[in-house]
């Protein structure tokens, strides 16, 4: 998705809130959400200096170029303009007629959202000389490019089934292995995995996470030749594995799955730890579900905070050292536009609105022993949280 689908709520919510329009600026890449926006860069364009575009509340919009480089960027969506030195960019800037009213732009106060914060603090200072508020677009952003369409949400639960199968194949590789007698590693699995992957048409960045025992407290471990430990029996496997399809603006699929390799039961303290997070994980979609019978879009840092309070009262709230859950973008297993689940390392204010999608994923790590992380992912509805990803009650058991 990108403006011109959304158009008419990006426009509507500049309206509602009395702003003038929405200032994006690009400078060399520094802001990928400034094409995203825009659907995508001309073919021809080549840009080495500070590209503004001007979504007017009223409908309006203006891509304001370098002189040298304006030329590559003619498109009938817009109309274009030109500036050639400093001083005839700021009057170029000034002629959207930002005085005197706020503005949105790619900025978040105090840098609460760093995944909207693109806009360097000079180019701040130059809007605000210029008589204008600036205000932060995390909300526009959401609204122009982080709903998906029916296809993309196609194209996550195509993703999210085959993501399983292989999640399944990779344990069921560690069983064969230990049930033979075999060694297996933390690191052949992960490669295995990344096999799959190929195999099945998806595409993936980094390498999944495969983590035996200690490693598991590890929120981000991931195995390499040097550092890989052996998988034995009765021991704790987590894996978190993410992959979409290899396919132009389709989404990713993330998830985490652990279990006991035994033979011997699971211990006792492991399958407390994992009850706990199975319960954190299922607060946040009843909250999320609970909110859309009420008619309201929670915002993301409440749901955090009901799921960190929950599991700060079974006394493990210490151990919960990052976010409940990460905005899921297509072609970005973290996406940059969409609302965060998030109390702890950011307050997100921005709401769970139709049609964004995101993981849940709370964890509890016990630093030099185990981990526990149970991931899935929702596409927010009207109707409440829709879940693609097959979802996990009860502890693997491979022996």
């Amino acid at each position: 998705m990108a403006f011109w689908e959304r158009r008419d709520a990006v426009l509507g919510h500049l309206q509602e809130r009395g702003w003038r329009g929405w200032l994006l600026m690009d400078f060399r890449g520094n802001n990928p959400l400034f094409w995203q926006v825009l659907g995508g860069q001309p073919v021809g364009g080549h840009l080495t200096r500070r590209t503004f575009c001007w979504i007017g509340a009223d409908g309006r919009v203006v891509l304001l170029a370098h002189s040298i480089e304006a030329g590559g960027l003619s498109d009938p969506r817009w109309e274009l303009r030109s500036y050639h030195n400093g001083e005839s960019l700021r009057a170029a800037l000034a002629a959207f007629g930002l005085s005197g009213g706020t503005v949105a732009m790619e900025y978040s106060p105090m840098g609460e959202l760093p995944y909207v914060s693109r806009v360097d603090g000079g180019t701040l200072d130059v809007v605000r000389s210029l008589g204008a508020e600036v205000a932060s677009s995390a909300d526009l952003l959401q609204l122009a490019i982080a709903q998906w369409d029916e296809h993309q949400v196609a194209q996550h639960d195509q993703a999210a089934q085959l993501v399983d199968a292989v999640k399944n194949e990779a344990f069921a590789l560690v069983r064969e292995r230990l049930d033979a007698g075999q060694a297996v590693d933390e690191y052949e699995v992960s490669r295995f995995i990344e096999q799959q992957f190929a195999a099945r048409g998806l595409a993936t960045i980094y390498r999944p996470t495969v983590a035996v025992g200690p490693n598991s407290a590890n929120p981000h471990y991931e195995p390499t030749p040097e550092k890989s430990l052996p998988i034995k029996r009765d021991q704790w496997l987590l894996i978190d594995l993410w992959a979409r399809l290899d396919q132009p603006g389709s989404p990713f699929a993330d998830v985490t799955w652990v279990a006991w390799t035994g033979p011997s039961p699971v211990p006792e303290r492991h399958q407390r730890v994992f009850e706990v997070v199975r319960r954190g994980r299922d607060l946040a979609l009843e909250r999320l579900q609970q909110a859309a019978l009420e008619g309201r879009a929670p915002q993301g840092w409440e749901i955090d905070r009901a799921v960190r309070d929950y599991i700060a009262g079974e006394g493990f709230g210490q151990q919960f050292t990052h976010r409940t859950g990460h905005n899921l973008g297509p072609e970005e297993v973290h996406g940059s536009a969409g609302v965060c689940l998030d109390d702890f390392e950011t307050h997100d204010v921005r709401a769970v609105l139709p049609g964004v999608a995101f993981s849940v994923e709370p964890g509890i790590y016990l630093s030099g022993d185990f981990g526990v992380r149970l991931e899935l992912n929702a596409v927010m509805t009207a109707g409440g949280p829709q879940v693609y990803t097959p979802v996990q009650h009860e502890v693997i058991r491979l022996l």
